[in-house]
């Protein structure tokens, strides 16, 4: 996967860079062709289907669990074809590159995080989805706060 530095950010309303808090979603894409990364932020998933060799890498949502906020992505591995191999290259891809991706959206999002300083804190779990049983879980990635950037904290 190609780094973010190329991250165009479109904040779609009625969300704003302050709000909403309950389903604030998020859904960062890709463009093979460029190599530029695309990061929506809205209210609902995107319904079409994405084209021009843009491929969603991961949606994610600010969402409550048990009475206190968690933020829920989900990555889709599965492959065109039933080949597990393929899925298990790809599982390894987004483990490794997980924490790059989600620490994009949040600093992205920065802004948004320190008017609600109680989602600084709050646990991320992002959930691989996959045609194989041994490929398909949902992992604990830690707080926002462990993504942020370290100046963007302070200012």
């Amino acid at each position: 996967m190609d780094h973010l530095d190329n991250l165009s950010i479109n904040i779609i309303p009625p969300a704003t860079d302050l709000n909403p808090l309950q389903g604030r979603k998020y859904t960062l894409t890709h463009s093979e062709a460029t190599g530029e990364w695309y990061l929506s932020i809205g209210t609902q998933f995107p319904f079409t289907k994405l084209t021009n060799g843009l491929f969603s890498v991961i949606e994610a949502e600010w969402t409550t669990k048990m009475g206190e906020y968690i933020l829920l992505g989900r990555i889709n591995i599965n492959s065109d074809s039933y080949n597990d191999k393929l899925d298990q290259v790809r599982y390894m891809i987004y483990q490794k590159e997980l924490p790059q991706l989600i620490a994009h959206i949040i600093d992205a999002d920065k802004r948004f995080l320190h008017y609600h300083p109680l989602l600084l804190d709050a646990p991320i779990h992002i959930e691989i989805k996959a045609k194989y049983p041994e490929f398909y879980r949902t992992l604990y990635m830690g707080t926002a706060r462990k993504y942020l950037k370290k100046e963007s904290v302070n200012s």
